[in-house]
């Protein structure tokens, strides 16, 4: 994907019953803006491998797509309910996926992106994720 090489910072608060849980990652990635709907890509390295992600967004929705250690296609729309297939090593799984909001704020040098979703299963993760891009 060619487009402009940028930083990518990922806060993900997830919450779950009385547990809390703060994670922090950056990326070196990629922006592409393509008009109507712009994307970001970069790499995540875990302990089940190289992970390619590539999150897209317009038109007030958003969708992350992983492929690799584990192959994934997450789909971000306030207000609704969307059903996900995570592909793992150990085997396929639904997850339901509720979106109370989704704001993106595109400025000259940076975005700034908040995530605010639940996975709704029958102990549901509430997460708040905040993404900053920087160019």
């Amino acid at each position: 994907m060619t487009g402009i090489n940028c930083k990518i910072k990922v806060v993900s608060r997830q919450t779950m019953g009385s547990d809390k849980e703060v994670t922090t990652e950056v990326y070196e990635g990629t922006y592409l803006d393509r008009g109507e709907k712009k994307y970001l890509s970069y790499k995540r390295h875990t302990e089940d491998g190289d992970i390619d992600c590539l999150l897209s967004y317009g038109a007030g929705r958003m969708t992350l797509s992983q492929q690799g250690g584990l192959k994934s296609k997450l789909e971000f729309v306030p207000g609704k309910k969307t059903d996900n297939m995570y592909h793992t090593p150990m085997g396929n799984m639904m997850v339901p996926v509720f979106t109370r909001g989704l704001s993106i704020h595109d400025k000259k040098d940076s975005i700034e992106i908040m995530l605010d979703y639940d996975i709704a299963t029958a102990d549901a993760i509430q997460t708040l994720m905040e993404i900053t891009v920087e160019f």
